[in-house]
């Protein structure tokens, strides 16, 4: 009657409500408990129509409500307690009993509300657990009442078997203590409640044995409990009591553990405030990125529009007047002069000068010679006033690319910012559940208290405790997940705990060798190579050749590796990364150029980008061919403009790089006789193939290096495919 009227007052349905509540009456098997039943469900029915036609709320008044509705029950039910027949009279027996199930009201209407409006969505109460709790028991002991203790025994062992199997941990203890507690109130005896108890932690103990193992644990102890207790007085009882016990636990092996995770996602209580902080957190940063983007695209355009070039026609008109300053305002000659074509001459003259640098007697045109009282004392002035002019167009050029490099820094500068604007803006959907992550690492013996997964960037974070074996992990995942997944990071938490992040590895990986010798009679090599690792699915190779040979070539292209190795870590836009170094080589004095050969590979698809400045060709060798790759541009540094030749493909286990410096490649007389060269070695091993190409090179050249000569090879490799690499390759890391 309580959970019929609390159904009723959290919203159940109008129909279904009652309709359940009287067909219950037929247990009774009497007609009076029939039309009993049919009177007491009335009163609440009528009420809660007319509540919810009305459009208020049920409140403390629903107590009175339900007292009211008992009364056919006081005045006309047939119900009889031989505990209460010291009280003499019927009726005062059924008012006892209406005042308990009055105050079961109470925790039913607790337990209803908590059940329909809290429960999954939020934390329950102190008095909401209690108050299941205790209609728990009530209905435990009405059903023993009804049932009897055989069917009572086979529930609890139902009750405990997917207790644990759902918490696999000690809250199933709690669902033991709530079944052994009725018949322990039944019988006044606490030996129930203990049985349940063992049976519960016994059956703990094969929690993560698979489905089967904790319910045949409980349906064997007992089964096995009952003998020593007698049950089995005959055998027919035996085979009863085995068989139901039997069969509630195997309907405890039905559901799936997916079926039972996901009731668990479901009835827990997600922390949605943490995301929404987070999330709010990434949107600020993200926010002041964009404005820090905005800036820095600003002042791009504000040195774009301070980009003006040296205005060459007004310095020559400066140099002129300065001439005519110091020269002609105190010569007896001006008014003549001014009459005359003199000055005409004086800008063919400085004309003149400004392309050759100075000017002599020769330059002098006849427009000064013929009128000109002191063309000696001009072409001195003008000598002089020549070296200020070179030195103002030195430096308005050398400000004009310094502005123009400030512009580009600046626009790869705001472009990176955007582009992490746009990712921290993007919400952090909620993460996937890793309880299988942490069941499986557990089961390989590895301390894990908390895992879980990221659909957003099909990443693994898992916290770990003590020694860590990342293979043993790895392969924990694997098992868990059905995919492979490799360790990407690992932070340190303090004590023993690490957090480590796996992510999926990429379909390839690459192994490369070099093979370089420095020209004849140098101290250093002026090739520099460079093969790392933007990130954990693209990979970088680069091959530069300082212009000459020695220490002035080694750090020409040093410097030229260190910045693109820099720019293509921070992911600068590629335009920028070139022009950047372009202009910082050619910002110096002496002549510094470089040679430049770039590729840069995705993992995941094999997709390559090459970029070739000045290089010499280079070699991609896939089965029996070789593809040519040649470019057209002019080295680093000689230009400001640089227009790089740039190419794709689309790279395939077993591919091989090959790069070479000018070294190697003028040993051989054409690119044929290297192709023929190449043709025949078919090498797995990227090392041995720049030791064998090097040393072609160098039989070439009578064993004498007469030019810095270096070999870089990489090979691209599926995954799977890892034991085809042979040993002494340096593996990328």
């Amino acid at each position: 009657m309580g959970l019929y009227f609390s159904l009723l007052i959290c919203g159940g349905n109008l129909i279904a409500a009652p309709v359940i509540y009287i067909a219950c009456s037929a247990v009774h098997v009497s007609l009076a408990a029939f039309l009993c039943a049919l009177a007491e469900a009335a009163l609440p029915l009528a009420v809660t129509f007319f509540y919810r036609r009305t459009g208020r709320k049920i409140r403390y008044e629903s107590a009175l409500f339900f007292i009211v509705s008992l009364a056919p029950f006081i005045a006309f039910s047939d119900w009889d307690a031989p505990a209460l027949e010291l009280l003499g009279s019927p009726y005062l027996s059924r008012a006892v009993a209406a005042a308990v199930v009055s105050l079961a009201f109470l925790f039913s209407y607790k337990s209803v509300y908590a059940c329909i409006f809290r429960l999954g969505r939020c934390r329950l109460k102190e008095d909401e657990l209690f108050s299941f709790a205790v209609i728990c028991v009530l209905a435990g002991t009405g059903f023993l009442n009804l049932a009897g203790e055989l069917a009572y025994c086979a529930l609890a062992a139902l009750i405990i078997s997917l207790a644990v199997r759902f918490f696999k941990g000690p809250a199933a203890l709690l669902a033991a203590l709530a079944a052994g507690l009725t018949p322990s109130f039944a019988a006044l005896n606490l030996t129930p409640l203990t049985v349940c108890l063992c049976l519960c932690a016994a059956s703990l103990l094969f929690s993560r044995a698979g489905r089967f193992a904790p319910p045949l644990c409980v349906a064997v102890l007992l089964c096995a409990y009952g003998y020593f207790a007698g049950w089995y007085s005959s055998l027919t009882l035996a085979i009863i009591r085995a068989a139901a016990i039997a069969l509630c636990c195997a309907l405890a092996a039905v559901p799936s553990e997916k079926k039972l995770a996901s009731l668990m996602d479901a009835l827990t209580v997600k922390k949605s405030l943490s995301d929404t902080a987070i999330n709010r957190e990434r949107e600020r940063t993200g926010e002041k990125l964009f404005k820090i983007s905005d800036v820095f695209r600003e002042v791009e355009c504000a040195f774009k529009d301070m980009d003006e070039t040296a205005d060459e026609t007004g310095a020559k008109k400066r140099v002129v007047s300065e001439l005519k300053e110091r020269l002609c305002k105190t010569c007896e000659k001006r008014a003549r002069c001014e009459k005359s074509v003199v000055y005409k001459g004086f800008y063919s003259l400085v004309d003149a000068g400004t392309m050759k640098g100075k000017v002599n007697l020769i330059d002098l045109p006849p427009a000064i010679t013929q009128n000109c009282i002191i063309p000696t004392e001009v072409i001195k002035a003008l000598n002089g006033l020549l070296v200020e002019y070179r030195r103002f167009m030195t430096e308005a050029e050398n400000a004009r690319a310094g502005r123009q490099l400030l512009a580009e820094q600046a626009k790869g500068i705001s472009a990176v910012l955007k582009n992490n604007a746009v990712e921290l803006c993007r919400t952090k959907r909620s993460e996937e559940n890793g309880r299988g992550i942490v069941r499986a690492l557990e089961v390989a013996g590895i301390a894990c208290p908390e895992a879980y997964y990221s659909a957003e960037t099909d990443e693994i974070y898992a916290v770990l405790v003590g020694d860590i074996n990342i293979a043993a992990v790895c392969a924990a995942i694997a098992r868990a997940t059905g995919r492979t997944y490799m360790l990407k990071d690992k932070t340190d938490l303090g004590g023993e705990k690490r957090c480590c992040v796996f992510c999926r590895p990429p379909k390839y990986d690459a192994v490369f060798g070099v093979a370089a010798v420095k020209k004849r009679g140098e101290a250093a090599s002026g090739d520099t190579h460079s093969v790392i690792r933007i990130n954990e699915h693209r990979f970088l190779m680069a091959l530069s050749d300082g212009m000459g040979s020695g220490e002035y070539a080694r750090k020409v292209s040093r410097t030229a590796i260190s910045l693109i190795e820099a720019f293509y870590r921070a992911e600068m836009p590629e335009g920028t990364v070139l022009s950047t170094i372009n202009r910082l080589l050619s910002f110096s004095r002496e002549e510094r150029f470089a040679c430049i050969d770039i590729c840069s590979v995705d993992l995941n698809t094999g997709a390559a980008e090459f970029v070739k400045i000045g290089a010499p060709i280079a070699l991609i060798l896939r089965g029996d061919g070789i593809k040519v790759l040649e470019g057209e541009s002019l080295p680093l540094g000689i230009l400001d403009s640089l227009r790089p030749t740039v190419s794709t493909d689309t790279l395939e286990d077993g591919d091989m790089l090959v790069f070479m410096s000018d070294g190697i490649t003028s040993a051989f007389s054409s690119t044929p006789e290297l192709a023929e060269f190449l043709r025949p070695l078919k090498p797995l091993n990227p090392q041995n193939l720049a030791d064998k190409l090097l040393e072609g090179a160098l039989a070439r050249t009578k064993g004498k290096a007469e030019d810095d000569m270096t070999v870089l090879c990489t090979r691209i490799f599926a995954i799977n495919n890892v034991a085809e690499a042979e040993t002494g390759a340096a593996v990328l890391q």
